[in-house]
């Protein structure tokens, strides 16, 4: 049977189509499956991560504060950078937070993402009073996901009480999720609000791979939550 070259070279394009459609979303879509999937497995083995109680404590597991490596698999997470670091237990999300970073100046903070989470320009810091704003993984384009920091992809597990620490200039701030809400990416409610409480803000895109919303992690101090349950 021959096949006519018209045929061959049409088939041919198909293909080639085919395979760089299916190469782009591996390139797209990879950090998001990996992230997910060892979190996943994480869940399955048991594992738990937990915020070093200072910036200089050591790297050990629960096991071996309990003598036993072998009955708890849990990690301690010392934070990236004692100056300004960011962990969320619950994910084992650990990673430094770069300070002041314009987020309408998309040079900035494009290079901000490549080295961890970006605290936004004119927010506040742990400690004072107002919304410490935080974001991650915040792209114009499917194609630039993978080229930021994946931190912020599983945020979508978090749920209300789950625990978030953030180390800022040697000393660690404990904050508890307080609501976690989808909204439109044109949504800048919490980035302007203006108040006398410390609000703690997490921002990523959702679904994690794409920019078609925004998913906010929205936390207050430990100490103020416990207050208001009395």
């Amino acid at each position: 049977m021959v096949i006519d070259k018209k045929v061959l070279i049409i088939r041919t394009i198909g293909n080639a189509i085919i395979l760089f459609v299916i190469t782009g979303l591996l390139f797209t879509f990879w950090p998001v499956l990996s992230a997910t999937s060892n979190f996943l497995l994480d869940k399955v083995q048991g594992k738990k991560f937990q915020a070093a109680a200072t910036t200089s404590q050591p790297t050990q597991s629960f096991g071996s504060l309990l003598g036993d490596s072998q009955s708890n698999p849990a990690s301690i997470l010392v934070p990236k950078d004692p100056n300004f670091s960011l962990i969320v237990e619950k994910i084992g999300a650990n990673a430094a937070v770069v300070p002041n970073v314009d987020a309408s100046n998309k040079a900035v903070y494009t290079e901000a993402l490549k080295r961890g989470v970006a605290h936004a320009l004119g927010t506040s810091f742990p400690g004072q009073p107002g919304v410490s704003y935080m974001f991650a993984h915040s792209t114009d384009t499917l194609l630039n996901v993978p080229r930021y920091n994946a931190i912020f992809y599983l945020l979508w597990d978090m749920k209300p009480q789950d625990k978030v620490v953030v180390f800022f200039q040697g000393k660690r701030y404990d904050y508890v999720v307080t609501e976690v809400k989808i909204t439109e990416p044109e949504d800048v409610s919490y980035f302007t609000m203006k108040t006398e409480e410390q609000i703690l803000v997490l921002q990523t895109c959702y679904p994690p791979g794409t920019t078609w919303k925004r998913l906010l992690v929205i936390a207050k101090p430990a100490f103020s939550v416990a207050e208001s349950s009395i």
